[in-house]
């Protein structure tokens, strides 16, 4: 049987020559429902599909992802941030190798048919199975593929700064990076040019990189992808991401790199001075194991608390005296 591959990184890419759709559930619904979706159809294996949070997604049938629009390969990102759901023994998701799915923290995949052996999502060729049915609920943070990926991408996040939005990202390893391109869209759809920065070819050591975008409107809410060019031109379209730097913007608190080993690196974006401020993480049975307070000043701010926990999962949650931001789950690895 086929080696199953579960990548506890938060790497998410996708080999593509051409720009692939977005298409997002927009309700909860059957997969094959184009009223499921915000592009207005089904989703083919040249698209980009996002589950986000709260909606159900359900399979009943078997669903091919491995055609796409000509003359690009089919090569799908899926990303899960609610459920995706298999409902029945015929239910089933097929994707060629070089596609990925990727469960966020808060996102999962189950199933209804728990009892029978049966392939659910298969990526690839070779008659395996990277998820059975007997596999049990697959909970995230969690990156599915059958193959090596050519660049490991670590983190991409993006801050609201004094001149403009911040763009961060990180990769462990490159292998024949050309340069990456970032763009950006108002709609999560259509992509402007922002930038090319130069990578750093082959390489096995952890390399960071930004960008400032400094024509922006403060009162859109934006999306930035970043995408990554071999040196034969193949391109690699990475997760997208949405940054608000509107005034009316709320209080956010992003916790990286998920998962953590020894320390909490914590970014805030607060419309105010904030004073009384309170850093917990809870254990699952909700023991405080960790509390510190710190001074947080209006905008961006960046810090890092050293951890010393076992492996498992835990719960960050922060509270001030003006606010308390919804907790995030992390886990952590020895």
């Amino acid at each position: 049987m086929k080696t199953k591959i579960y990548l506890l990184l938060f790497i998410v890419i996708i080999n593509s020559k051409l720009k692939a759709s977005v298409c997002t559930a927009c309700a909860c619904g059957n997969f094959t429902n184009a009223t499921t979706w915000s592009c207005g159809y089904v989703p083919t294996g040249f698209d980009q599909i996002i589950i986000p949070s709260n909606f159900t997604v359900t399979i009943t049938s078997t669903i091919d992802l491995t055609t796409g629009g000509p003359p690009a390969p089919a090569n799908t990102l899926f990303t899960i941030n609610g459920v995706l759901f298999f409902s029945g023994n015929s239910s089933r998701l097929n994707m060629v190798a070089s596609s990925a799915i990727v469960v966020n923290v808060g996102g999962k995949i189950s199933t209804a048919d728990s009892t029978n052996n049966s392939q659910k999502i298969n990526i690839g060729t070779g008659g395996g199975s990277e998820w059975n049915s007997t596999d049990g609920t697959l909970f995230g943070p969690v990156i599915m593929t059958n193959g090596s990926l050519p660049i490991e991408l670590i983190e991409f996040y993006g801050t609201c700064v004094t001149n403009g939005i911040q763009l961060n990202w990180s990769t462990a390893t490159e292998k024949n990076n050309d340069y990456f391109l970032i763009e950006k869209s108002i709609n999560g759809m259509e992509w402007q040019f922002v930038s090319k920065i130069p990578g750093n070819g082959t390489t096995g050591v952890t390399h960071h990189y930004n960008h400032t975008d400094d024509n922006i409107n403060s009162s859109e809410l934006l999306y930035y992808q970043l995408s990554q060019i071999d040196e034969d031109q193949t391109k690699t379209v990475f997760k997208a991401i949405d940054v608000n730097c509107s005034n009316n913007a709320k209080d956010k608190m992003t916790v990286f790199s998920n998962p953590a080993s020894t320390e909490l690196n914590i970014y805030f974006t607060m419309n105010d001075i904030s004073a009384g401020n309170i850093l917990k993480v809870l254990n699952n049975v909700g023991q405080v194991v960790l509390e510190t307070k710190f001074n947080l000043n209006q905008g961006e701010t960046s810090l890092t608390f050293p951890i010393d926990l076992h492996s498992g999962t835990y719960h960050v949650i922060f509270s001030s005296d003006k606010t308390i931001l919804p907790s995030q789950k992390i886990l952590v690895l020895k």
